[in-house]
């Protein structure tokens, strides 16, 4: 059945794997993490990078929930410590 999917979102982590996927139910979506457990999940900062899938029938309409669930992540990040004003002593 993997082979009958396709990957919509890569995910950082686990956690936000399962809320995006959560949305895609709410929204009717049938959709899969391909959950290929590292022995280091959850123990690491690094990124995990979990892939959510979703059937060929529903690949645009998910995708365009992917993208309105990291606009909205995107939207609530702080990049304060990112900015140029910072002055240099």
């Amino acid at each position: 059945m993997k082979d009958d999917l396709v990957d919509i979102f890569e995910a950082e982590t686990l956690a936000e794997a399962h809320l995006l996927t959560d949305r895609l139910t709410e929204a009717g979506i049938k959709s899969f993490i391909d959950n290929t457990d590292s022995p280091l999940d959850g123990l690491t900062a690094a990124a995990q990078m979990k892939i959510v899938r979703v059937l060929p029938k529903d690949q645009e309409k998910a995708e365009a929930i992917a993208q309105d669930f990291l606009s909205e992540n995107m939207e609530d990040a702080d990049f304060g410590d990112l900015g140029g004003d910072d002055e240099e002593d």
